[in-house]
Parts: C-alpha cells; sequence; structure tokens
C-alpha cells in the first residue's frame, strides 16, 4: 500500500512538473500547462483540460514559466531563460547572468530549446535553398459552353506560384481566357487574352520591402500584340497578421505598347497598388489586388487593374473559386472599349505547401 501511494504522489508531482507555466490574462483568467511558443501575434499553451490553446498576446498580462524558454528580442538578440512579467515590462531569468529587463512588445518570439533548434536549422536550409525549392501555388481550369441559339464555348486557365522565404519572396503568374462563337458560318473568336508576369520583394525590415516587377498582355479584341510594363518601387506590410495581409506598393514603370494597327506607344507611369489576403475560414479565403497607373509621359491618361478571387478549399489538393478581373484603358484605339471585365469559376489545383513567414 505505501508503494501505490508513493507511486500516486510521485506521479502527482511530476505531472505539476510538466503542467507548471501560467499565462494570466487582461480579463483575470488564467491558464496552467506548458508554454509551447510564441510567433506573430499569438502565444500558444499546452493545458491539460483544455489542450492546446492559442492566445492573443496583447490578451496576455501576466506569464510565469517553470522551465527556460528560448527568448528572440526585437533587435535579434536571443536570449534563454524563465519569464515573469511585472506590467508591461518581463523579466528574463538568466542562468548565470544577470536578469535581463524588456518591453513586453520588444520579445519577437518565444519558443522552447528542441523548437529553437528545429527553426535555426530551417533557416540553414532556406540560406543553402537553390531556386526550385519552397515553391507553392495554384492552377485554375474552367469550361463552359452554350449550344442551341448560340453556340459558344469559353476556356479559363490560370497558374500562380510563390517561392516565400523569410526575407524575400518571388511570385509568378499567367491567365488566359478564350472565347469563341461556332454559330452558323460566322465563326470568329470573340475574346482572346493572355496576362502573365512576376514580381521579386525584397525585406528591408519588418514593415518595409523594395519590390521589382514585369508585366505582359496580349488582347486581340483590343488590337494589342503585346504591351510590356517593367517597373520597381517601395512597399508597406500595413496588416500582417494570421488571417490578414494587407500591402501597398508605390513606384514608376514603363509601359511599352504595340498595337496590330502598327501602332506602337511607350510612356512612363506611376504605380500605385494594393493587395490584401484575407482567410474568411479554415477552407474560406479571398484574394484581392488593385493597381492604378496614371501616366506621367501624358498627363491625364489612366490605366488601372483590378483582379479578386474566392477560393474554397475540398482538400489540401483541390478546391473550387469564383474569379472576377477588370482592366480600365483611358487611351484605347480605333474604337475598342476602354473597359474589360472577367468573371470566371471552376476547380483549383493546389501544390506545394503554404510556407508562412517564420518570425514576422
Amino acid at each position: 500500500m505505501p508503494k501505490i501511494l508513493l507511486s500516486l504522489l510521485l506521479i502527482i508531482f511530476l505531472h505539476s512538473q510538466v503542467f507548471a507555466d501560467q499565462v494570466i490574462l487582461i480579463n483575470g483568467d488564467r491558464l496552467t500547462g506548458k508554454i509551447i511558443r510564441k510567433d506573430g501575434d499569438f502565444v500558444v499553451i499546452q493545458t491539460e483540460a483544455a489542450g492546446t490553446v492559442r492566445i492573443k498576446w496583447s490578451a496576455v498580462a501576466e506569464i510565469i514559466t517553470d522551465a527556460p524558454l528560448m527568448l528572440t528580442l526585437d533587435d535579434g538578440k536571443i536570449v534563454q531563460g524563465r519569464i515573469e512579467t511585472e506590467e508591461d515590462k518581463v523579466k528574463i531569468e538568466i542562468e548565470e547572468a544577470e536578469n535581463l529587463i524588456v518591453e513586453k512588445e520588444a520579445i519577437k518570439t518565444v519558443r522552447t530549446s528542441e523548437d529553437q533548434k528545429k527553426y535555426e536549422a530551417e533557416q540553414k536550409r532556406i540560406e543553402e535553398s537553390r531556386l526550385t525549392d519552397f515553391w507553392s501555388g495554384t492552377v485554375d481550369v474552367g469550361f463552359s459552353m452554350t449550344s442551341g441559339n448560340a453556340d459558344t464555348r469559353t476556356f479559363t486557365a490560370g497558374l500562380r506560384g510563390v517561392r516565400e522565404t523569410a526575407k524575400n519572396k518571388l511570385t509568378v503568374y499567367a491567365n488566359a481566357l478564350q472565347v469563341k462563337d461556332t454559330s452558323g458560318n460566322n465563326r470568329r473568336t470573340r475574346a482572346q487574352s493572355i496576362w502573365s508576369g512576376a514580381r521579386y520583394d525584397v525585406d528591408i525590415n519588418r514593415k518595409w520591402f523594395a519590390f521589382g516587377s514585369s508585366d505582359f498582355e496580349y488582347n486581340k479584341p483590343q488590337k494589342l500584340n503585346l504591351r510590356a510594363v517593367l517597373g520597381g518601387g517601395m512597399g508597406y506590410h500595413a496588416v500582417r497578421k494570421d488571417r490578414l495581409n494587407l500591402d501597398f506598393t508605390m513606384g514608376v514603370t514603363n509601359n511599352y505598347e504595340n498595337f496590330s494597327t502598327r501602332i506602337h506607344r511607350n510612356s512612363a507611369e506611376l504605380l500605385i497598388g494594393q493587395e490584401m489576403k484575407l482567410q474568411l475560414n479554415s477552407r474560406v479565403r479571398l484574394t484581392e489586388r488593385a493597381v492604378l497607373y496614371p501616366n506621367i509621359s501624358k498627363i491625364g491618361d489612366l490605366r488601372s487593374l483590378f483582379d479578386a478571387s474566392l477560393q474554397t478549399d475540398i482538400n489540401n489538393w483541390l478546391g473550387w473559386h469564383l474569379t472576377v478581373g477588370n482592366r480600365f484603358n483611358s487611351r484605347p484605339i480605333d474604337r475598342t472599349e476602354k473597359n474589360d471585365f472577367r468573371l470566371s469559376t471552376g476547380i483549383r489545383f493546389g501544390f506545394g505547401k503554404n510556407k508562412k513567414r517564420v518570425g514576422k
């Protein structure tokens, strides 16, 4: 009997050692468990009763840890120690060294020693990576047809690939649209367009980044053989949350246009852009991009583009999408329309993994 009692006491003692960290929220709620990590705007704690819980860092009033953790500060310094908060200050108890007191907002990440080693190994892999590594993206396919009084065939396709690491991002894309009217003997292509391009972003700090971009367009109804837009500028990460990313960009471009009517135009433009990614729930997300191109060479002329896509995931590689796009040009040629609008829907295939920008 004493042995059984001793065993029970030992289990209780060891159990209390495993779940010994405490998180006290601003509203007074208290969680006891083991702090796993703090990345971005959330701290993760493993509890006995509620399992793994994610808490907003801004909602935390006090933290007391029993075991040492690895902390990365906003100046890049990495320290190891136990944590104890004092109002808006955090005291880090470092073994065999003087305690360090920092502002709560100065703590960039908190990880266990094991997770820190994994993170550093991943960072080393990123530094030694090849161009073919870290790609993720989507492939879209859509088709529709009518038959009877009107015979039409509409085909849409799209490709988007992103190679993202902790400090830079390369995005490539291509979209195609074709609409054919096969009614009677008057068969003709009513719409045929291709958009493609790439952009390379390099982070300067947590908020600002520089970018270079290239965009190419072919549009048969607009009699556009080629539009080549090359440019670059600066961007600002306005919001970088788990569910919402919002960026603003501004720069200059050179716009070269070649039309089938033998008209060639070359002009300088400003670039004023905005991009958003919004995770509505675990399966549904919205992406949106809007760019204005005020003409510098010919004041008063303006181009703009708008793209938005709503995607619902069926599983981890297949989804459904609804995509709208609009292209406006205040200076069309030969009685062509100023505005081109498209709406497409279809299936979307995903590839690669969506890499998060670790430590941002």
